[in-house]
């Protein structure tokens, strides 16, 4: 048993989990714990989590606060990484602010671009509430944008492990797309 060759342990927090978000974290070797959405902090520490994974999941981010708190409460220098609703909830633990979607994106043909690559996938999405661009603080840039309505799609911390996703990585028509993301996670948890 080398211990050099220890899995990464990730958390997800469970707001309604794609099952493929943790088969993508196995496959790429990492040991993968799940916990309710409702966890405290201390249950989470306790678990001693190499990143946290906020899942997606249905419903409105602004009536999640005691989500917010406790994501607010982790430890700055752990890696996390938002897909869909864990965007948004990223986003309120930073003073952001969401708002409703007049059209909610919904399907498999959301044209979006990776600001930092300049390339665009075509991803999936099933969400009705999109971050407000002129509430986001400025220690969070954008990295992806929707090329349809140009909402914000993607985000990073300038500074501390945190990043995150509007859309599904893991449900993207072409199903390796956007693997990549969890590959850029993964790397924040090796610098850490």
């Amino acid at each position: 048993t080398n211990k050099t060759l220890q899995k990464p342990k990730i958390v997800v927090m469970d707001f309604g989990l794609k099952y493929n978000i943790l088969r993508i974290l196995e496959s790429k070797g990492c040991e993968v714990i799940v916990v309710p959405a409702n966890s405290t902090k201390e249950k989470i520490l306790h678990l001693n989590p190499d990143g946290i994974v906020l899942s997606p999941g249905p419903g409105d981010p602004s009536l999640l606060s005691d989500i917010v708190d406790v994501v607010k409460q982790l430890p700055p220098q752990l890696p996390i990484f938002g897909i869909c609703l864990g965007n948004q909830i990223l986003a309120h633990a930073f003073g952001a602010k969401t708002f409703k979607l007049k059209f909610g994106h919904r399907g498999s043909n959301h044209p979006v671009k990776d600001l930092k690559s300049d390339t665009v996938s075509i991803t999936s999405q099933n969400h009705g509430y999109s971050i407000d661009p002129e509430s986001l603080p400025t220690e969070l840039e954008i990295t992806h944008i929707n090329l349809n309505d140009g909402t914000i799609e993607g985000m990073r911390h300038k500074t501390l492990p945190i990043m995150s996703i509007q859309f599904h990585s893991e449900a993207s028509p072409g199903p390796k797309d956007n693997e990549y993301i969890f590959d850029d996670f993964l790397n924040l948890i090796g610098k850490k």
